[in-house]
Order: C-alpha cells, then structure tokens, then sequence
C-alpha cells in the first residue's frame, strides 16, 4: 500500500514537464536587417503557432521569400530580414529595449 502514493507522485512529476510542452506556443519573430538586434514580432497573421512545426515552416517560407527579392535586388546576404520562430516564453529583443 506505501507503494501507490510513490507511484503517483512519480507519475505527476514524468507528466507535468510534457504537459507545459504542449500548453507552450510559438512565436515568429523577424530581425530587420540580420545582425541588427532590432527584433518583432512578425505582423501578418498569424504570428503565434500552438505547434513548432508550423510556426518553422512560416518561417522558412519568409526566409525563402527574403532570399528571393535579395537576388532579384543583387543585395549582398546581410541586408535581408531573419525570420525565427522561439517559444512564446522567450523575447529576443535586447533589455533596453523593453524598457
């Protein structure tokens, strides 16, 4: 009988980290231009994801995009805008710029 709270509480403690996983959301951001620190969050819609994947797969097709009109404007690969996808629990924008 002693054995059952401690399987419980083993159960509780495996299952809580996979649980806020799944609650987590996705955020794309841009950083205009690469390298510049200047980060936002991207304004067309959507910009928050429920899953990873399909926040990567804006983000790449932005990229792609980028990467397009680069070549199409002969710009150099540094003037371009970086498109990123991170947790909704992470901001990259630098301190002083949240003040």
């Amino acid at each position: 009988m002693t054995m059952i709270p401690l399987v419980i509480v083993a159960a509780v403690l495996t299952l809580a980290p996979m649980q806020s996983r799944v609650a987590q959301s996705w955020v794309l951001w841009v950083e205009a231009p690469i390298g510049s620190d200047q980060w936002g969050i991207v304004t067309i819609s959507p910009s928050r994801f429920r899953a990873m994947e399909e926040c990567e797969r804006q983000a790449q097709t932005l990229n792609e995009f980028e990467k397009t009109i680069a070549k199409m404007e002969r710009m150099t690969g540094d003037s371009r805008d970086l498109f990123t996808c991170l947790p909704d629990s992470v901001d990259p924008r630098p301190e002083s710029a949240l003040r």
